[in-house]
């Protein structure tokens, strides 16, 4: 999530979402990550796979799941339990979800001061029971609804290991007494078992960026700078080399997706995208699409989603979607809905046509607060023109 797309506290009322997943060509149980257990998403011949099967999908963002007011600080808005299974009732089975999971916002006991796993449970365990699974991202590049920390080329290349507590940090949160590497630990413990469990993402957004000491710690987004590519680079693959095999170690049955944006951002621009990607640590590639609506696979050829589609296959690694959004509504001037439902459409025959294995939207909420936004809310003719989109192998 990009600076310009706001986050949401309004109470969760009714729920609508649309998740498409489907099953082609079958792989012999010899061609699958040699760790992948039955029911768990693995990785083959550059393609995901579940079960012996290809697995292509298009799932949804929906951030706040974990918000429990006066138990954590939150991050959006809150979902009661009645509210949150009719959400993974909405879902085809086997569908992704990408949650935050973040310490400052969703890890941490508001009281105690302690870490406090009941509101991940909840959605864990609300998941688990209608069969669907999750990407759980663990922290945000600007430290959004978390620490409020701007994670440089320093942190990057080891400053993970250290604490970063700013309990004045935007939205009043910032309760992080564990380093992310010891929350990092402890939250891959305790969840690597659950069956709702679908991927790990290490951080949304990474980029060993610099934010200039006057926009720190809170106005680090916009202002950053890039004054050494590589080095960012380097620091960014260390991260991924030193986290993704600490995971891999806690977790071998689960696959590690890296969040990256794959629009050139510092670290991961040109070559330096599949250097970073090509971490041990890294199973899954990511991009982020908010090209216009009629743009099918937007970029140059530097930075473009077709360069990175083509980086992902000499990788021999999957690549998706982890945000597609695009702004509609009613307002003057907004794409129309029925609009964004055909560029949508569009867009996903593309890219996995292109190869990715799939799209999630950003961003689901339970219903509209502007008039032109990026939000997806019920009754949005996208999420019924999805539920029915013939997603083949």
């Amino acid at each position: 999530m990009r600076k310009g797309r706001g986050l949401r506290l309004a109470p969760l009322v009714a729920l609508g979402v649309a998740t498409i997943l489907s099953a082609g060509t079958a792989f012999s149980a010899a061609a699958l990550t040699a760790t992948t257990l039955p029911g768990d998403i693995g990785s083959s011949g550059g393609h995901l796979v579940l079960d012996g099967q290809t697995y292509r999908f298009v799932g949804v963002n929906a951030y706040e799941l974990v918000t429990d007011w006066g138990t954590n600080a939150g991050c959006g808005a809150m979902v009661s339990n009645a509210e949150l299974n009719a959400f993974f009732a909405s879902l085809r089975p086997n569908s992704l979800v990408r949650i935050w999971a973040f310490q400052g916002s969703m890890g941490i006991d508001v009281k105690t001061h302690q870490l406090d796993w009941g509101p991940l449970d909840r959605v864990f365990s609300a998941a688990a029971a209608h069969g669907q699974r999750l990407i759980v991202s663990l922290a945000d590049q600007g430290g959004t609804c978390d620490n409020g920390h701007w994670q440089d080329p320093a942190w990057y290349d080891g400053g993970f290991m250290d604490v970063f507590n700013s309990p004045s940090s935007t939205d009043g949160r910032g309760l992080t007494p564990l380093s992310y590497w010891g929350y990092l630990q402890a939250i891959v413990t305790q969840f690597r078992s659950s069956p709702a469990l679908g991927m790990w993402e290490p951080i949304s957004e990474p980029e060993a960026s610099t934010c200039p000491s006057q926009y720190q710690p809170l106005d680090c987004a916009g202002h950053q700078t890039c004054p050494n590519q590589a080095l960012a680079g380097r620091a960014l693959r260390h991260f991924f080399d030193v986290v993704g095999a600490e995971i891999h170690a806690l977790d071998p049955n689960h696959l590690v997706e890296d969040g990256t944006l794959g629009g050139g951002q510092c670290g991961t621009a040109g070559g330096e995208y599949e250097f970073v990607s090509g971490s041990p640590g890294i199973d899954v590639l990511s991009y982020h699409d908010y090209y216009p609506g009629s743009v099918l696979i937007g970029g140059d050829q530097w930075n473009g989603l077709g360069v990175r589609f083509r980086q992902a296959a000499a990788l021999n690694k999957p690549i998706m979607a982890g945000e597609i959004g695009m702004e509609a509504g009613p307002g003057p001037g907004c794409t129309s809905l029925s609009t964004r439902t055909n560029e949508v459409t569009a867009r996903v025959t593309a890219q996995v046509s292109a190869g990715s294995s799939g799209v999630l939207v950003w961003d689901w909420v339970p219903e509209l607060t502007s008039p032109c936004a990026f939000d997806i809310a019920p009754g949005d003719p996208v999420l019924s023109a999805l539920a029915s989109y013939p997603l083949g192998p």
